[in-house]
């Protein structure tokens, strides 16, 4: 007879998620957000700000736009030096995983811990293929945070090393992953490519098949990071959807307003869309639930019907063969080009 065994419980379900109450401490924890200086990224720095996060790196390409960003939350009191709640810009370029790899590792110089990584920088426009031969929309929302992600890793583990650390790892995906055809492969670079113009919106597909891929390593990376004599607690790993965010009206200056009341009736503020971010980052509730969340690949969180509810998962994206041939072609590349 082969005897049953039990699967982990999935996480609780929440009815509520509250941004006054419902957070951890993170009174001297250091967080990095990328793409922090516009949209879901600078409303994640700015609340956890005002949860009072020890310090906050706001990682973005651009210096002007980043200092924009600080400027506006110092004028609200946010993140000035000397607050215990600091907001420091760290440069960072997703174009390139080579520099996602310096930024990593001039990250490094300056700090002794990292208690939060969120990926959050991303792109749905680029449709050219970049000077390595790949798809800079497989660069930006997959590879450059795969190996900045991997550069930090030791970092990561050091701060993970406390008996009472809770250190995360947020990848903001997007549920656009479930619109890939069946049949996707990462054999090779060439499989990132794919231009889907047998498809209807064929951007959104390769966008869709780059966020898969965030998932998919999401997946595995939580599977080599559970707990161990090393890592008492582990380090949680969670993929998203942060839910439809309008982008569009803030940018629109012929007839906004009425622009914004539309788009307002079916998409998410950049505020609300930062919240599903917000509890994977810091929520009380994967803290006290943490075996659960870490089980079988971790958890894939969405915004409905409350910010950091639990969604299942599609077949294709809990491939776990189909996760070790994105790796192993994403390290190939990466080591071809010297990154």
């Amino acid at each position: 007879m082969v005897e049953a065994t039990t699967a982990t419980p999935r996480p609780t379900v929440h009815a509520s998620f509250d941004l006054g109450t419902d957070l951890v401490d993170l009174k001297g924890k250091v967080i990095i957000v990328t793409g922090g200086n516009k949209g879901i990224g600078f409303w994640t720095v700015k609340q956890l700000l005002q949860a009072k996060a020890g310090k906050v790196y706001l990682a973005a390409r651009s210096e002007e736009r980043a200092n924009e960003a600080i400027k506006a939350l110092h004028d609200e009191g946010l993140g000035k030096e000397g607050s215990g709640s600091e907001v420091v810009w760290l440069r960072f370029d997703l174009s390139d995983p080579r520099e996602a790899k310096r930024a990593a590792e001039d990250f490094m110089k300056k700090e002794d811990r990292l208690d939060v990584l969120i990926n959050n920088a991303g792109d749905m426009s680029s449709r050219e293929v970049g000077k390595d031969g790949v798809s800079l929309m497989h660069i930006i929302n997959y590879i450059s945070p795969y190996v900045f992600t991997e550069t930090l890793l030791p970092l990561l583990k050091k701060t993970a090393e406390a008996p009472d650390s809770d250190v995360r790892i947020v990848n903001v995906a997007s549920k656009m992953y479930n619109i890939v055809p069946s049949g996707v492969r990462y054999s090779t670079a060439q499989d990132f490519n794919v231009p889907y113009t047998f498809r209807p919106f064929s951007n959104l597909h390769r966008y869709g098949n780059s966020k898969l891929a965030m998932i998919l390593w999401s997946q595995r990376l939580q599977r080599l990071l559970q707990p161990s004599e090393a890592l008492p607690n582990g380090i949680t790993v969670i993929s998203l959807h942060p839910g439809g965010v309008d982008t569009f009206t803030p940018r629109v200056k012929v007839f906004q307003g009425l622009a914004k009341s539309i788009v307002s009736l079916f998409a998410l503020t950049p505020e609300a869309g930062a919240w599903t971010s917000l509890f994977a980052a810091a929520s009380k509730r994967v803290r006290e639930e943490r075996e659960r969340y870490q089980a079988d690949g971790g958890v894939y969180l969405v915004e409905q019907p409350v910010p950091g509810t639990v969604q299942e998962l599609g077949a294709t994206a809990k491939d776990e063969n189909l996760a070790e041939e994105l790796i192993r072609t994403t390290q190939t590349f990466l080591k071809d080009i010297g990154a």
